[in-house]
């Protein structure tokens, strides 16, 4: 039977290839998207912090206007209208990172936002003191300290967005997502491959996890003092 034992690994065997590289896809999209979703958020937040009130509205509008939308219409719109608008072709996997690290971004800064009201206020002014400009308090006083008070809310966001990541099967991208459901579609056994599909991204997460915790011991080091 193709549903019990040595007949369901026969079953599944034709689709390891697919699996792995749907895994793949699944990871590098993500951490693509999570990587340049930091980037954003902190410029997000720099404009919120140091940009005058229009760049500060500007950032509020755009953090609403993403956390008050479903991730599957931010996937759509930048797939299909975004190129339109702009009269260019993209393909479906920059499409999804786009729209991942967008959505990402604005979670991020109010992340970042957060840890940020937990720090002393003379942090900024002590740097300039000692010769520095806003952007190097910022790169080597403020954002270490953030980082490492944000690292469980972003471990948190990234698991948010590996989740996410299988919206990117809406567009056609050949992600793990979408190859369990190919695989459902062609074997009729929609339980088991889902199963598998579930222990594969509890997989990345566990190790995305471990790596988080990993990640916190080595900043505690570096910034005793930054609890």
């Amino acid at each position: 039977m193709p549903g019990t034992g040595d007949g369901l690994v026969a079953t599944v065997a034709p689709f390891v290839r697919d699996f792995a590289a749907g895994a793949a896809t699944t990871i590098v999209a993500s951490v693509i998207a999570f990587a340049i979703g930091i980037v954003i958020g902190c410029v997000l937040l720099l404009l919120r912090q140091h940009g005058g009130r229009f760049f500060a509205a500007c950032v509020i509008v755009y953090v609403s206007v993403i956390r008050g939308t479903p991730a599957l219409i931010q996937m759509l719109i930048a797939y299909y209208v975004l190129p339109a608008v702009l009269n260019i072709s993209i393909a479906p996997l920059p499409a999804g990172i786009l729209a991942l690290a967008l959505n990402t971004a604005a979670y991020v800064s109010e992340i970042l936002r957060g840890a940020l009201n937990t720090l002393g206020r003379g942090q900024v002014p002590a740097g300039r003191a000692l010769g520095m400009n806003t952007l190097q308090v910022w790169r080597y006083i403020v954002l270490p300290q953030l980082f490492y008070r944000s690292i469980p809310p972003l471990t948190s966001e990234f698991t948010m967005l590996l989740k996410a990541s299988s919206l990117m099967s809406i567009i056609a991208v050949h992600d793990l997502a979408t190859v369990a459901r190919d695989a459902t579609l062609q074997t009729n056994l929609p339980l088991q491959l889902f199963s598998l599909t579930a222990a594969l991204y509890f997989a990345i997460l566990f190790v995305a996890s471990s790596a988080s915790r990993r990640i916190e011991r080595r900043f505690a080091k570096v910034l005793p003092h930054g609890h």
